[in-house]
């Protein structure tokens, strides 16, 4: 432990409690030790707190993917739709709020997928209006 110079952390109770966290028995075994706040978890909320704009679009965007992949039937028939459209990925991501990579990666496999999935909710499913924003189309 003595030969740890520094640590990032993300704050969660069990590394910062100051009887008994991690953090507190390390710092009780070298009390040079530097402590930082993970700049990565930093960044995700900051992101949290995206402008309205985007944030409307990302709302948009997972209630069109949580639509697509609501039962395994519909999702069966989206992955047959983008076979025989011979697009690249058949499959769309999920965001989720624990891993803070996936809003960017469903965004990117949304965009990436976006004329099928407008064309398969518009004319298989018939939810075009899931594809707008205050009647704006996405």
């Amino acid at each position: 432990m003595k030969n740890i110079t520094s640590c990032a952390t993300d704050g969660a109770p069990n590394m910062m409690g100051k009887k008994n966290g991690c953090l507190k028995l390390m710092k009780d075994a070298n009390p040079e030790m530097i402590i930082v706040h993970c700049v990565i978890h930093k960044e995700n909320l900051v992101a949290k707190n995206i402008s309205p704009i985007l944030n409307e679009v990302l709302h948009a965007v997972i209630k069109c993917v949580n639509t697509i992949k609501a039962s395994a039937k519909c999702e069966r028939l989206f992955k047959l739709f983008c076979e025989e459209q011979n697009e690249d990925h058949v499959r769309l991501l999920l965001h989720t709020e624990v891993k803070w990579l996936s809003k960017g990666n469903c965004l990117k496999r949304f965009m990436q997928l976006f004329n099928a999935i407008s064309v398969f909710l518009s004319e298989k499913l018939e939810m075009k209006y899931l594809l707008t924003i205050d009647g704006k189309h996405l």
